[in-house]
């Protein structure tokens, strides 16, 4: 029996590797995105220690100027930090929407290909057929004109 052939192959892998990249590249996107949130969330957890420890010295009467200046500049420099992850974070954010874009073209690209294969082959699979069912009535019409002959020459 004849076995089907798929010509175009080589693009259904093609596409499935470049779908397989665009997905790794949408995941290596979510991990810096969950890894600049979480350095945002330790920005803010060490303001809120430092704002506490600020107290605490306020009320214990140890807080000097010189170490409450070094404070100030501590937490304007963490302020910026936070600035400078929250702009990246919106950036990654955008890239991140575009990846996932690619990622469904890439998808819908290997799809189309795999559904011009489905067709093909039930095409190629009812000319089989068709074939089949020719040569059955060929050889149901030989059977029939062989038993007519033998029953008119006995």
């Amino acid at each position: 029996m004849a076995v089907f052939k798929f010509r175009l192959e080589f693009l259904i892998s093609l596409r499935r590797r470049r779908e397989e990249e665009a997905a790794v590249r949408l995941a290596k996107r979510q991990a810096s995105i969950r890894e600049l949130e979480a350095r945002i969330d330790a920005f803010h957890d060490e303001l809120a220690a430092m704002a506490a420890e600020i107290s605490e010295r306020g009320r214990a009467g140890t807080l000097s100027g010189p170490l409450l200046s070094l404070f100030s500049a501590h937490q304007e420099r963490l302020r910026r930090e936070i600035k400078k992850a929250l702009e990246l974070l919106a950036l990654s954010r955008r890239e991140e929407a575009k990846e996932r874009l690619a990622l469904e073209k890439a998808v819908k690209d290997r799809q189309i290909m795999e559904k011009i294969k489905e067709k093909r082959q039930l095409a190629w699979r009812a000319e089989l057929l068709g074939k089949e069912q020719g040569e059955l009535e060929e050889l149901a019409a030989l059977t029939k004109a062989r038993t007519l002959r033998e029953e008119g020459q006995a």
